[in-house]
């Protein structure tokens, strides 16, 4: 078995990628106005946090932070990702998470320890030499979506609690994306009540 059969499959059918493989997180900054009217002071804060619309530019410093920082971190678990910022109006910033390929071995060394890696990698070698069609790639297709909901339900925990180290109140929602858009125009029109 060559190096070439445990490297990283890179071939998700399209489909199955916007189907089974995104998912959205929904970010509403709750405090945007208030961590910009203390951090300047007092009133002169106040009128400046009106005056340049602090959720907008909030929303947009940390898009664009997420969209570079989540599929940084991922690559280093083995995960590539791609994140696009898909909304960003006032507080609401909605960012689209697209799992692109993974490294199944990387994967389970770095959920499980060294000893589970290295027993996938046999796995993986043991399918090459069997012959077992699909091999790897039936493998990684049974793994990923369960990475994906470990990935929605940390994304929603961690990300608010970063934030608010900083002083920064948000409220995190992940979503199918069958479940978007009801989430979306609900809140849409909830925000605007």
């Amino acid at each position: 078995v060559t190096l070439a059969r445990l490297s990283p499959i890179n071939h998700l059918s399209a489909k199955m990628a916007e189907t089974d493989l995104c998912f959205y997180m929904n970010f509403i900054f709750l405090n945007s106005a208030d961590m910009l009217k203390e951090k300047m002071g007092g009133f002169l804060g106040g009128m400046a946090a009106k005056a340049i619309n602090a959720d907008e530019k909030i929303s947009e410093k940390v898009a664009e932070k997420l969209t570079e920082a989540i599929p940084a971190a991922t690559a280093e678990m083995g995960l590539k990702i791609e994140a696009k910022t898909v909304y960003r109006v006032g507080a609401l910033c909605t960012v689209k998470f697209t799992i692109d390929s993974a490294d199944p071995v990387a994967l389970v060394t770095k959920a499980k320890g060294d000893e589970a890696g290295s027993a996938m990698t046999d796995i993986i070698a043991a399918m090459g030499v069997l012959g077992v069609e699909g091999g790897a790639k039936s493998i990684e297709d049974k793994i990923l979506p369960k990475v994906k909901t470990g990935l929605m339900e940390k994304l929603t925990e961690k990300i608010p609690a970063k934030m608010e180290e900083s002083g920064l109140k948000v409220e995190a929602t992940a979503k199918e994306p069958s479940e978007q858009a009801e989430w979306f125009y609900t809140t849409l029109e909830e925000m605007s009540s």
